[in-house]
C-alpha cells in the first residue's frame, strides 16, 4: 500500500447505528460529525431530525454555527436553557469592551440581600462548623478539596484518610459530625 493511497481514519465509532443511519439518510458521513467538521445548524439545515441534531452536539461538543453574523442579541434568544443574566453576558459580550471593568462597581447591600434571598440553593455550610473539625483541620482537608460540610458528608473515609495521611477513624469521625451537622 502506497502513502498516497493512505486515507485519514476518523473516530465515528461513538455514534450509535441509529444515529449513524438517520446521518446516512441526510446525506451526512458520521465520520465528519465525529471530526466536528459539522455545527449544530448545519445538521438541522439538512433536515436531520431535532433530537439527534441535539445529541450529536452534546457527544461531540459541536459548535451552534460556524457563522458568526454578529446578532449574539438573537442568538442568546436562540440557545435554550439559558438564564436571564447569562442572555444578557451573551448579548454584551458582542465586542471586545465586555472585557474592561470601567462599569464594574461592587453591589449595594440592598442588592447583596436580593441576590441571597433569590439564591436557588443554600451556600455551603464551612467545614470548620463541623464538631472536631477544627482551624488546621479544614486547612488539612482543604488541600484534598473538602471545604465544605455538605462535600465531608460525602466522602471515603478511606481514601481521603490515605490522602492526607490522617488517621481513617478521624476522618470517619468528621463525616459522622458533618452529617449530623446538616441533618
Amino acid at each position: 500500500m502506497s502513502n498516497d493511497s493512505v486515507v485519514e481514519k476518523t473516530d465515528d465509532s461513538r455514534i450509535e447505528e441509529r444515529m449513524r443511519e438517520s446521518l446516512e439518510a441526510v446525506g451526512i458521513d458520521p465520520g465528519r460529525v465525529s471530526n466536528k467538521e459539522y455545527s449544530y445548524r448545519m445538521l438541522l439545515d439538512t433536515g436531520l431530525e431535532e433530537s439527534v441534531a441535539e445529541e450529536l452536539r452534546r457527544r461531540f461538543s459541536l459548535p451552534w454555527s460556524f457563522e458568526t453574523d454578529g446578532d449574539l442579541d438573537k442568538r442568546s434568544t436562540e440557545v435554550r436553557g439559558l438564564g436571564e443574566a447569562e442572555r444578557e453576558w451573551v448579548v454584551a459580550s458582542a465586542d471586545e469592551d465586555w472585557q474592561t471593568f470601567e462599569n464594574v462597581s461592587p453591589p449595594s447591600e440592598s442588592e447583596a440581600q436580593i441576590d441571597e434571598a433569590e439564591r436557588p440553593w443554600p451556600r455551603p455550610t464551612a467545614v470548620d462548623r463541623v464538631t472536631g473539625v477544627g482551624p488546621e483541620d479544614a486547612q488539612l482537608l482543604a488541600c484534598a478539596g473538602i471545604t465544605s460540610a455538605e462535600c465531608l458528608a460525602t466522602i471515603n473515609a478511606t481514601t481521603v484518610a490515605n490522602a492526607l495521611e490522617v488517621n481513617v477513624l478521624h476522618v470517619r469521625m468528621w463525616r459522622h459530625n458533618a452529617r449530623e451537622l446538616l441533618e
